[in-house]
């Protein structure tokens, strides 16, 4: 096993037969640190000792771990609670199939990019060029899901996806981009909300806009700092979503770890996208 880099990347997946797999970003082109990760769990049943395996922070671990689940059809860990440091994790049998699917085709990847800079010479320059093109986000929420609706007005739309687990969420886009990225019923997409976009209450507002997304589950984390908290909701289906709060606000609704909480962001937080 490859010496994994101290910080997990975030992952573009590439469909294979119809589920999310790997990554298409750099060399973790593969996902080779992310496998790393899923390969530790499966061997110790723990996050807390996974992360210690492969050399990353005990919430870099974590926010893998929600990435992952939350780009795949099914879960691919399971957890149990039992706070920092506690409670246990456990591959499903998805991730132990996308294991072995990983190491399979990461060994026809090797010999082809052997084949590549045997044919071009000196490739990197394409290859950095690739890099380029193959966009990251900060964003840290990431759905993968599927337009169910599509709500046409005068200059813009109002897109509804569906996504793991059937939760809906609705997104605001231009009409231009309504047809310019063929955004249609039934197609697959992803949506991104940067986490500073996402408000967290302890019930949805009543008094909110027209549009405004709620998603509502238990609170599974909380990271205090300096600023405002990160907090992370699981949702019924095990997805995840994460927004901030101040901590005055965070104590005085009483939000705690395995307490019902909502993510709250508005539709036009929502920024779709699609694969080419």
């Amino acid at each position: 096993m490859s010496t994994p880099n101290k910080s997990l990347k975030s992952e573009r997946p590439l469909r294979v037969d119809g589920a999310f797999w790997l990554d298409v970003n750099d060399v973790a082109f593969l996902g080779e640190e992310r496998i790393a990760l899923l390969e530790q769990i499966g061997e110790r049943g723990s996050i807390t000792q996974a992360a210690k395996g492969v050399g990353v922070s005990y919430k870099a671990a974590w926010d893998a771990v929600d990435a992952i689940n939350n780009a795949s059809p099914k879960p691919l860990v399971e957890t149990a609670t039992g706070g920092r440091g506690g409670g246990g994790a456990r591959l499903t049998d998805e991730g132990r199939r996308l294991i072995a699917a990983y190491r399979t085709i990461a060994g026809e990847y090797r010999r082809f990019l052997d084949g590549i800079n045997a044919a071009m010479g000196d490739s990197g320059a394409a290859l950095d060029l690739l890099r380029r093109l193959a966009m990251r986000t900060s964003a840290r929420n990431q759905f993968f899901g599927r337009i169910v609706a599509v709500t046409a007005r005068t200059v813009d739309a109002q897109i509804e996806i569906e996504i793991q687990g059937g939760d809906r969420l609705s997104a605001g886009v231009t009409n231009e981009s309504v047809e310019s990225l063929s955004l249609r019923p039934g197609r697959a997409v992803w949506a991104l909300i940067k986490a500073v976009a996402v408000g967290i209450g302890r019930a949805p507002d009543p008094q909110a806009r027209p549009g405004t997304n709620a998603l509502c589950g238990l609170v599974q984390r909380i990271t205090r700092g300096d600023g405002p908290a990160e907090v992370v909701i699981a949702l019924p289906s095990g997805v995840t979503v994460r927004g901030v709060i101040t901590a005055d606000l965070l104590d005085r609704l009483e939000i705690a770890e395995q307490t019902p909480a909502c993510a709250i962001f508005p539709a036009s937080s929502v920024i779709v996208g699609v694969d080419n």
